[in-house]
């Protein structure tokens, strides 16, 4: 997931500097600068394909679990933090949010996760499947909060 990341990183940086040298761009910095932000606020990816990350990395750790690969059970849990900090960093949000993504990431996913990244690192089995569980429910909470309850993590 982090090369294809990072390759459309490139791709976005890429265009839009293309775009820059197509465009003429004014004498004053301050309308430069403002053109270069309304470019890359639509660049941005949104938080749908954030999330579908973080779907991805959830099932990635219900199989690690079930496998009780507990190396993989803890990449799978860094790689959804990272995604959800690129989130916060980023300020990544989209009409649906009742509240900013940081005030649903404290209250859902902080607790599981960093329960589950204990529990990796001590290969405790119970309390992996115990908390993914909870991680599971708590994104449903968050979705059904937000009004995207049709968004069931399974």
């Amino acid at each position: 997931m982090k090369v294809l990341f990072i390759s459309i990183s490139i791709i976005l940086l890429l265009t839009t500097f293309t775009a820059c040298e197509q465009q003429t761009i004014p004498n004053n910095n301050q309308a430069s600068i403002d053109s270069l932000k309304k470019m890359i606020e639509q660049l941005k990816p949104g938080l749908g394909e954030y999330m579908i990350q973080i779907k991805y990395h959830h099932d990635e750790l219900a199989k690690a679990i079930a496998a009780k690969d507990y190396a993989r059970a803890a990449y799978e849990i860094d790689e959804i933090k990272e995604t959800t900090e690129k989130i916060q960093q980023l300020n990544i949000t989209n009409d649906k949010l009742q509240q900013p993504f940081a005030f649903f990431y404290d209250k859902y996913l902080k607790a599981p996760l960093d329960i589950l990244a204990a529990a990796a690192a001590k290969k405790d089995d119970a309390t992996l499947r115990t908390n993914l569980v909870s991680l599971t429910n708590n994104c449903n909470s968050c979705h059904h909060e937000n009004n995207m309850s049709f968004m069931k993590i399974q």
